[in-house]
């Protein structure tokens, strides 16, 4: 009788909740340690994970998957998942305190950092964010280690007290000249706002030397906010078929 192997990625692997640090006041992220070492998924910059949340006897009661917010370099320990509330599920799992247990499935996912050294210009959505982020942090560990490669973000979101992670962003692009950010507020800005105003157009992507035939192009959002992103690309002249990487967040 031929037995099959369980392919390790559709494992269930029990992690305990190390911290909830949140972000905003709707997003937060979920920071995991597993029970065993062994039990850290190997996974890419931009890939997502099946959270499980537990009954009492260790059934799983519902799933959702969320992407890694962190490089795998980062990873040796414990992982961090980043969630936006939405839902009972998110709620739930918001309420969660340090030592419940979970469990973590995966990875899962083809919207990766891409390999080579061709300059990556990416679009955020609120917290879409957080696979790009992972990239991010993923290519800071390959400059380090002496790559060379530029990456600009487009990061949009309605109000600044709605964008996780836009304060380390920030701190980043003042730190090193391979990073440039470029905020962006929908709704109301603050005062001595710098970044810049009302929904992402050709028209605001034409202010950024961000249009070429070698450059790579990620996107993660809302529906809505990629297919604007997909419209002024392919009419700046960019081949999306061929250039342009995304990964679908929200309904």
């Amino acid at each position: 009788m031929r037995i099959m192997a369980i392919n390790p990625v559709l494992v269930l692997r029990r992690f305990r909740v190390g911290e909830i640090k949140w972000e905003t006041a709707e997003t937060f992220s979920l920071v995991l340690v597993p029970e065993d070492l062994k039990d850290i998924p190997a996974f890419k910059a931009g890939q997502w994970m099946y959270l499980h949340l537990l009954h009492e006897d260790g059934s799983t009661w519902a799933k959702s998957a969320y992407s890694v917010a962190v490089a795998p370099e980062e990873c040796a320990e414990k992982i961090e998942l980043g969630i936006k509330l939405r839902g009972e599920f998110t709620k739930r799992a918001s309420k969660l305190m340090p030592d419940d247990v979970v469990a973590v499935q995966g990875p899962f996912g083809v919207f990766t950092l891409p390999l080579g050294q061709a300059p990556l210009v990416m679009f955020a959505g609120g917290i879409g964010i957080t696979p790009l982020r992972s990239m991010i942090q993923e290519v800071k560990h390959q400059q380090a280690q002496g790559g060379e490669r530029k990456v600009t973000l487009f990061y949009s979101n309605k109000y600044v007290e709605d964008a996780p992670y836009l304060e380390e962003l920030m701190d980043l692009a003042k730190e090193v000249s391979w990073f440039t950010l470029i905020p962006i507020l929908t709704q109301h800005a603050p005062t001595d706002w710098k970044g810049e105003q009302g929904r992402l157009n050709l028209e605001m992507l034409k202010k950024y030397p961000v249009i070429d035939s070698d450059f790579i192009y990620l996107m993660c959002g809302p529906k809505p906010f990629m297919e604007s992103v997909r419209g002024f690309l392919k009419e700046a002249g960019v081949d999306v078929r061929r250039q342009l990487k995304e990964e679908l967040f929200g309904t």
